[in-house]
Protein backbone atom coordinates (compact mmCIF):
# COMPACT_ATOMS: atom_id res chain seq x y z
CA UNK A 1 0.00 0.00 0.00
CA UNK A 2 1.28 3.48 -0.85
CA UNK A 3 1.77 5.42 2.36
CA UNK A 4 1.62 8.97 0.99
CA UNK A 5 -0.39 10.48 -1.84
CA UNK A 6 2.07 12.61 -3.77
CA UNK A 7 2.42 13.09 -7.50
CA UNK A 8 5.07 10.51 -8.41
CA UNK A 9 4.75 11.36 -12.09
CA UNK A 10 5.64 14.94 -11.27
CA UNK A 11 8.62 13.79 -9.20
CA UNK A 12 9.93 11.70 -12.12
CA UNK A 13 9.20 14.56 -14.56
CA UNK A 14 6.98 12.45 -16.81
CA UNK A 15 3.36 12.40 -17.93
CA UNK A 16 0.90 9.87 -16.58
CA UNK A 17 0.56 8.08 -19.95
CA UNK A 18 4.28 7.40 -20.44
CA UNK A 19 5.68 3.91 -20.97
CA UNK A 20 7.66 1.92 -18.41
CA UNK A 21 10.79 2.47 -20.51
CA UNK A 22 10.40 6.26 -20.38
CA UNK A 23 9.89 6.08 -16.62
CA UNK A 24 13.13 4.10 -16.30
CA UNK A 25 15.01 6.57 -18.54
CA UNK A 26 13.83 9.57 -16.54
CA UNK A 27 14.65 7.82 -13.25
CA UNK A 28 18.24 7.16 -14.34
CA UNK A 29 18.67 10.78 -15.43
CA UNK A 30 17.33 12.16 -12.14
CA UNK A 31 19.35 9.79 -9.96
CA UNK A 32 22.54 11.01 -11.64
CA UNK A 33 21.43 14.65 -11.36
CA UNK A 34 20.66 14.49 -7.63
CA UNK A 35 23.34 12.02 -6.48
CA UNK A 36 24.45 13.20 -3.00
CA UNK A 37 28.15 12.85 -3.84
CA UNK A 38 28.00 15.75 -6.32
CA UNK A 39 26.06 18.18 -4.14
CA UNK A 40 28.67 19.02 -1.49
CA UNK A 41 27.11 21.13 1.28
CA UNK A 42 23.62 20.20 0.02
CA UNK A 43 24.25 16.50 0.49
CA UNK A 44 21.42 15.99 3.00
CA UNK A 45 18.96 17.71 0.69
CA UNK A 46 20.16 15.54 -2.22
CA UNK A 47 19.78 12.37 -0.12
CA UNK A 48 16.20 13.33 0.73
CA UNK A 49 15.48 14.13 -2.92
CA UNK A 50 16.98 10.82 -4.05
CA UNK A 51 14.86 8.82 -1.59
CA UNK A 52 11.67 10.35 -2.97
CA UNK A 53 12.78 9.66 -6.55
CA UNK A 54 13.55 6.02 -5.71
CA UNK A 55 10.17 5.59 -3.99
CA UNK A 56 8.41 7.08 -7.00
CA UNK A 57 10.30 4.76 -9.36
CA UNK A 58 9.62 1.65 -7.27
CA UNK A 59 5.91 2.47 -7.34
CA UNK A 60 5.57 3.34 -11.03
CA UNK A 61 7.98 0.76 -12.49
CA UNK A 62 5.82 -2.14 -11.34
CA UNK A 63 2.55 -2.46 -13.26
CA UNK A 64 0.56 -3.69 -10.25
CA UNK A 65 1.67 -0.96 -7.83
CA UNK A 66 1.37 1.63 -10.59
CA UNK A 67 -2.26 0.65 -11.21
CA UNK A 68 -2.94 0.74 -7.47
CA UNK A 69 -1.23 4.13 -7.19
CA UNK A 70 -3.19 5.57 -10.13
CA UNK A 71 -6.48 4.60 -8.48
CA UNK A 72 -5.44 5.99 -5.11
CA UNK A 73 -4.07 9.23 -6.53
CA UNK A 74 -7.13 9.71 -8.74
CA UNK A 75 -9.32 9.28 -5.68
CA UNK A 76 -7.14 11.76 -3.78
CA UNK A 77 -7.40 14.33 -6.58
CA UNK A 78 -11.15 13.90 -6.78
CA UNK A 79 -11.59 14.45 -3.03
CA UNK A 80 -9.13 17.34 -3.05
CA UNK A 81 -10.88 19.07 -5.92
CA UNK A 82 -14.26 18.52 -4.31
CA UNK A 83 -13.06 20.16 -1.09
CA UNK A 84 -11.56 23.10 -2.96
CA UNK A 85 -14.68 23.53 -5.03
CA UNK A 86 -16.88 23.57 -1.94
CA UNK A 87 -14.60 26.00 -0.13
CA UNK A 88 -13.80 28.32 -3.03
CA UNK A 89 -16.48 27.72 -5.59
CA UNK A 90 -16.05 31.05 -7.36
CA UNK A 91 -12.27 31.28 -7.25
CA UNK A 92 -9.61 29.92 -9.51
CA UNK A 93 -7.63 26.94 -8.19
CA UNK A 94 -3.86 27.16 -7.92
CA UNK A 95 -3.42 24.56 -10.65
CA UNK A 96 -5.64 26.52 -12.99
CA UNK A 97 -3.68 29.67 -12.25
CA UNK A 98 -0.40 27.93 -13.00
CA UNK A 99 -1.85 26.40 -16.14
CA UNK A 100 -2.92 29.83 -17.38
CA UNK A 101 0.52 31.29 -16.69
CA UNK A 102 2.26 28.38 -18.42
CA UNK A 103 -0.03 28.81 -21.40
CA UNK A 104 0.94 32.50 -21.55
CA UNK A 105 4.64 31.52 -21.67
CA UNK A 106 3.96 29.05 -24.47
CA UNK A 107 1.83 31.51 -26.45
CA UNK A 108 4.54 34.19 -26.19
CA UNK A 109 7.11 31.69 -27.47
CA UNK A 110 4.89 30.71 -30.39
CA UNK A 111 4.39 34.37 -31.30
CA UNK A 112 8.09 35.21 -31.13
CA UNK A 113 8.04 37.23 -27.89
CA UNK A 114 11.12 35.51 -26.46
CA UNK A 115 11.97 38.05 -23.77
CA UNK A 116 8.40 38.19 -22.44
CA UNK A 117 8.26 34.39 -22.39
CA UNK A 118 11.54 34.09 -20.50
CA UNK A 119 10.52 36.77 -17.98
CA UNK A 120 7.21 35.01 -17.26
CA UNK A 121 8.88 31.61 -17.13
CA UNK A 122 11.40 32.84 -14.57
CA UNK A 123 8.63 34.32 -12.44
CA UNK A 124 7.00 30.89 -12.45
CA UNK A 125 10.32 29.36 -11.42
CA UNK A 126 10.50 31.76 -8.51
CA UNK A 127 6.92 31.08 -7.41
CA UNK A 128 6.95 27.30 -7.94
CA UNK A 129 10.58 26.20 -7.67
CA UNK A 130 9.62 22.76 -6.37
CA UNK A 131 7.35 21.75 -9.28
CA UNK A 132 7.74 20.93 -12.97
CA UNK A 133 4.93 23.30 -13.90
CA UNK A 134 5.39 22.84 -17.66
CA UNK A 135 3.71 19.45 -17.19
CA UNK A 136 0.45 21.39 -17.14
CA UNK A 137 0.78 21.41 -20.93
CA UNK A 138 -0.22 18.53 -23.17
CA UNK A 139 2.67 16.17 -23.91
CA UNK A 140 3.44 17.47 -27.42
CA UNK A 141 3.14 21.10 -26.28
CA UNK A 142 5.38 20.27 -23.31
CA UNK A 143 8.23 19.16 -25.61
CA UNK A 144 7.65 22.08 -27.98
CA UNK A 145 7.69 24.54 -25.10
CA UNK A 146 10.99 23.11 -23.81
CA UNK A 147 12.46 23.45 -27.29
CA UNK A 148 11.24 27.02 -27.77
CA UNK A 149 12.51 28.02 -24.32
CA UNK A 150 15.92 26.59 -25.23
CA UNK A 151 15.85 28.59 -28.45
CA UNK A 152 14.84 31.76 -26.59
CA UNK A 153 17.63 31.43 -24.02
CA UNK A 154 20.11 30.70 -26.81
CA UNK A 155 19.07 33.89 -28.65
CA UNK A 156 19.45 35.86 -25.41
CA UNK A 157 23.00 34.51 -24.99
CA UNK A 158 22.17 32.41 -21.92
CA UNK A 159 23.83 29.29 -23.30
CA UNK A 160 24.14 27.32 -20.04
CA UNK A 161 20.34 27.45 -19.56
CA UNK A 162 19.66 26.72 -23.23
CA UNK A 163 21.87 23.65 -23.21
CA UNK A 164 19.97 22.17 -20.24
CA UNK A 165 16.71 22.32 -22.20
CA UNK A 166 18.28 20.96 -25.39
CA UNK A 167 19.91 18.06 -23.55
CA UNK A 168 16.65 17.26 -21.75
CA UNK A 169 14.83 16.90 -25.08
CA UNK A 170 17.72 15.04 -26.71
CA UNK A 171 17.89 12.53 -23.84
CA UNK A 172 14.19 11.73 -24.08
CA UNK A 173 13.88 11.87 -27.85
CA UNK A 174 17.00 9.91 -28.80
CA UNK A 175 15.93 6.60 -30.31
CA UNK A 176 12.33 7.68 -30.89
CA UNK A 177 11.63 7.38 -34.62
CA UNK A 178 8.83 9.97 -34.63
CA UNK A 179 11.20 12.58 -33.19
CA UNK A 180 14.24 11.81 -35.35
CA UNK A 181 14.12 15.14 -37.23
CA UNK A 182 13.89 17.14 -33.99
CA UNK A 183 16.66 15.12 -32.35
CA UNK A 184 18.98 15.74 -35.32
CA UNK A 185 18.33 19.47 -35.11
CA UNK A 186 18.90 19.52 -31.35
CA UNK A 187 22.11 17.52 -31.63
CA UNK A 188 23.49 20.14 -34.02
CA UNK A 189 22.50 22.95 -31.67
CA UNK A 190 24.11 21.24 -28.68
CA UNK A 191 27.31 20.80 -30.67
CA UNK A 192 27.34 24.42 -31.81
CA UNK A 193 26.73 25.83 -28.32
CA UNK A 194 29.48 23.76 -26.76
CA UNK A 195 32.03 24.18 -29.56
CA UNK A 196 31.34 27.75 -30.69
CA UNK A 197 29.99 29.47 -27.60
CA UNK A 198 30.87 27.85 -24.27
CA UNK A 199 34.40 26.68 -25.13
CA UNK A 200 35.30 30.05 -26.63
CA UNK A 201 35.84 31.77 -23.28
CA UNK A 202 36.22 28.70 -21.05
CA UNK A 203 39.54 27.73 -19.41
CA UNK A 204 41.06 24.61 -21.01
CA UNK A 205 40.06 22.23 -18.21
CA UNK A 206 36.41 23.30 -18.49
CA UNK A 207 36.53 23.28 -22.29
CA UNK A 208 37.67 19.65 -22.14
CA UNK A 209 34.50 18.78 -20.23
CA UNK A 210 32.41 20.44 -22.92
CA UNK A 211 34.22 18.55 -25.68
CA UNK A 212 33.67 15.26 -23.83
CA UNK A 213 29.94 15.95 -23.86
CA UNK A 214 30.03 16.63 -27.60
CA UNK A 215 31.76 13.28 -28.21
CA UNK A 216 28.80 11.54 -26.54
CA UNK A 217 26.56 12.86 -29.33
CA UNK A 218 28.09 10.26 -31.68
CA UNK A 219 28.89 12.64 -34.52
CA UNK A 220 30.52 11.61 -37.80
CA UNK A 221 34.26 10.94 -38.15
CA UNK A 222 35.15 14.36 -39.52
CA UNK A 223 33.36 16.15 -36.70
CA UNK A 224 34.93 13.89 -34.08
CA UNK A 225 38.36 14.49 -35.63
CA UNK A 226 37.84 18.22 -35.12
CA UNK A 227 36.82 17.66 -31.48
CA UNK A 228 39.90 15.53 -30.73
CA UNK A 229 42.10 18.19 -32.35
CA UNK A 230 40.55 20.88 -30.11
CA UNK A 231 41.08 18.65 -27.07
CA UNK A 232 44.74 18.25 -28.06
CA UNK A 233 45.02 22.05 -28.08
CA UNK A 234 43.50 22.19 -24.58
CA UNK A 235 46.00 19.67 -23.25
CA UNK A 236 48.82 21.70 -24.79
CA UNK A 237 47.63 24.74 -22.82
CA UNK A 238 47.61 22.59 -19.69
CA UNK A 239 51.15 21.37 -20.55
CA UNK A 240 49.97 17.76 -20.54
CA UNK A 241 51.89 16.84 -23.67
CA UNK A 242 51.32 13.09 -23.52
CA UNK A 243 47.54 13.48 -23.54
CA UNK A 244 47.83 16.11 -26.25
CA UNK A 245 49.70 13.58 -28.37
CA UNK A 246 47.12 10.85 -27.74
CA UNK A 247 44.28 13.11 -28.83
CA UNK A 248 46.23 14.34 -31.83
CA UNK A 249 46.79 10.77 -33.00
CA UNK A 250 43.09 9.99 -32.50
CA UNK A 251 42.18 13.00 -34.67
CA UNK A 252 44.57 11.80 -37.38
CA UNK A 253 43.17 8.26 -37.26
CA UNK A 254 39.70 9.66 -37.93
CA UNK A 255 40.77 12.15 -40.58
CA UNK A 256 44.41 12.05 -41.76
CA UNK A 257 44.18 15.45 -43.47
CA UNK A 258 42.44 17.30 -40.65
CA UNK A 259 43.34 20.97 -40.81
CA UNK A 260 45.24 22.95 -38.19
CA UNK A 261 47.54 20.21 -36.89
CA UNK A 262 50.92 21.64 -37.90
CA UNK A 263 51.01 24.13 -35.03
CA UNK A 264 50.18 21.35 -32.56
CA UNK A 265 52.89 19.10 -34.02
CA UNK A 266 55.46 21.90 -33.81
CA UNK A 267 54.72 22.55 -30.14
CA UNK A 268 54.75 18.85 -29.28
CA UNK A 269 58.17 18.39 -30.90
CA UNK A 270 59.53 20.99 -28.49
CA UNK A 271 58.56 18.83 -25.51
CA UNK A 272 58.56 15.22 -26.74
CA UNK A 273 61.96 14.02 -28.03
CA UNK A 274 62.06 11.96 -31.25
CA UNK A 275 58.38 12.66 -31.95
CA UNK A 276 57.18 11.06 -35.16
CA UNK A 277 53.64 11.51 -36.41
Amino acid sequence: MISTVVNYYDILEVHQEVSAEEIKRSFRTLIKKYHPDIHGPNKLWAESKTKVIIQAYKTLSDSATREQYDRLYSHHLHNSRTRRHTKRENTQTEDEGIRARVRLVFDDLLNGYAQNAVNNYERLLKDHADAEFLLHLKHRDYIDCKFLLAEAYEKLGQYEVAIEFYEFIYERGNGAHHRSHLVTEIKERIRNIYCRKLTKSAPPEKALGYYEKVLKLKLNKNENAFIYKKMAECYLKLKDYEKALVHLKTALSLKPNVQGLNKIKTKLRQHIPNLTI
